[in-house]
């Protein structure tokens, strides 16, 4: 074992061929760029790193520059989830407005426009499409970023979209197998249980992984699932067998965990320990996570050490870890391969056609009744209480939208100081099952019974209301279109 002056290890180019590691900043730091020569697989960016699009693109390419094959990822699924648009909001719409839409063509030319984006940017590697059917209403994490409730149309849908990203040059990432979509617990926050029997569970929620075989990668969930084995499925020994028995046969593509920083995970068993038993598994990339409000570097260096302290000890077997990583190389390399060789637009274009094809989409997918403005003055009281911690915080999009569209409208400080001369919109998201924002609705409708409910969340989710309009998510793209409908909607 290599000690360096500073008393840590040397990097091991083993432990490294298989992680995903983040960093903090818009550049590239210098010990990330001393791991890209150490031979690190692949750099993950998050919206932090991202506040435009010129500094994503120049962020990526500086990585390649240090380590050419080095794989550079990303979290973009459009919609409400989006690291590459974080500041402005995405120009796409969320999956479930594609699924609401049912246009298999265009869902593909969406795919297709965000790999655009993407390639356009130096980017490699997209955390997408979604495969979890959202059975369940009052789920925190997944919602509308599904395609649907549905598994046919979930399939159907996100292999449009895979399609569309890999005609683009981008490679793929298949999420959150065997499903997120059955529970109402968020995994960055603890360890969600599903308790479904394995029939059920394996007819509504792992039907859609059949279409794995044509995609380049799978993330695996912090999910429990006790019909089907012990153990979150992303350090378990048994999810892998069963992906290969879900796509007919061996699965030839990358086993990616998801963030080893969720709570689900790091709070037990631990993060280190998290690392190991998902290679033990036979996960070939660690997302390690995001580097936000941590050491970067100690991120990885954690990681890393817990893989060689395992490999010190016996419990990982150096070849092993070797083979894993040497596969995990060559497959990387594969995905480098086809971006090079397939010609990326220029931004200024590749931006143009995302938004012009999902503010189509978007057009298309959102609906209301009994709700229309007319140009009086409107506020907006936002009742979403729980945290979205997939997509980060964001600010809220519709006050923009109604200005866009000759409404003065403003949020007020505290809500309950609406000024009742002025129409009144809400926003919602799970008042069905979040306590507070269902007892903060039930106050408002109370006060104000001509308040219309705009729903962000999945519409089996939204309350019982006259004046109601479905948006199918939060972000820049729905809400331009709720308000351009609710400017043309007859009441």
């Amino acid at each position: 074992m290599d000690i360096t002056s500073s008393g840590t290890r040397t990097w091991d180019a083993d432990a490294l061929g298989v992680l995903m590691a983040p960093f903090t900043g818009t550049e590239l730091p210098d010990w990330m760029r001393e791991v890209l020569g150490a031979g690190l697989a692949s750099v993950i960016l998050f919206g932090h790193n991202t506040p435009d699009l010129p500094t994503a693109a120049r962020l990526s390419r500086s990585v390649h520059a240090c380590a050419e094959d080095c794989v550079v990822a990303i979290d973009e699924e459009g919609g409400d989830v989006t690291r590459l648009q974080a500041g402005a909001g995405s120009a796409l719409p969320t999956a479930w407005a594609l699924a609401e839409v049912d246009d298999i063509e265009l869902t593909r030319h969406l795919g297709s426009a965000l790999g655009g984006l993407l390639a356009a940017c130096d980017l490699d590697l997209d955390l997408a499409p979604v495969l979890d059917v959202s059975t369940d209403p009052a789920n925190p994490v997944i919602g509308t970023r599904s395609f649907g409730d549905d598994p046919d149309r979930v399939a159907a849908h996100a292999r449009a979209f895979a399609t569309g990203l890999i005609e683009a040059g981008l490679g793929t990432c298949a999420k959150h197998f065997p499903g997120h979509g059955a529970t109402d617990t968020d995994s960055h926050t603890a360890l969600p249980r599903i308790g479904l029997d394995a029939r059920e569970f394996e007819r509504d929620h792992l039907a859609p992984w059949r279409i794995a075989p044509w995609l380049d990668s799978v993330m695996t969930a912090h999910v429990l699932v006790p019909a089907l084995g012990e153990g979150p499925a992303s350090i378990a020994p048994w999810a892998r067998p069963l992906l290969d028995r879900a796509v007919g046969g061996h699965f030839q593509g990358l086993v990616i965990t998801d963030a080893l920083d969720m709570a689900a995970v790091a709070a037990d068993p631990g993060y280190g320990e998290a690392a190991v038993r998902a290679i033990e598994a036979g996960a070939d990339l660690l997302c390690l996570g995001t580097s936000m409000r941590k050491d970067d570097q100690q991120m990885l260096r954690e990681a890393h050490d817990a893989l060689i302290d395992a490999v010190d000890a016996g419990r990982l077997d150096r070849a092993t870890l070797r083979d894993r990583a040497e596969r995990t190389r060559a497959r990387l390399r594969t995905l480098r391969t086809r971006r090079r060789f397939v010609p990326a637009p220029p931004l200024e274009d590749a931006l143009a056609r995302a938004e012009q094809l999902g503010a189509e989409a978007a057009g298309r997918a959102v609906r209301a009744r009994h709700a229309a403005l007319d140009l009086r003055p409107a506020t907006v009281v936002d009742l979403r209480f729980r945290a979205q911690h997939a997509s980060g915080s964001r600010a809220q999009q519709l006050v923009a939208a109604l200005q866009e569209q000759g409404i003065s409208a403003a949020e007020p400080d505290y809500p309950d100081q609406v000024d009742d001369a002025a129409q009144l919109l809400a926003l919602t998201r799970l008042p069905r099952s979040d306590p507070e924002e269902g007892a903060r609705l039930a106050a408002l409708l109370a006060r104000r019974p001509d308040t219309i409910v705009v729903h962000t969340g999945v519409p089996a989710a939204a309350p019982d209301h006259r004046r109601l309009v479905l948006a199918h998510g939060a972000g820049r793209t729905m809400m331009r279109a709720a308000a351009a409908l609710l400017r043309r909607v007859e009441g």
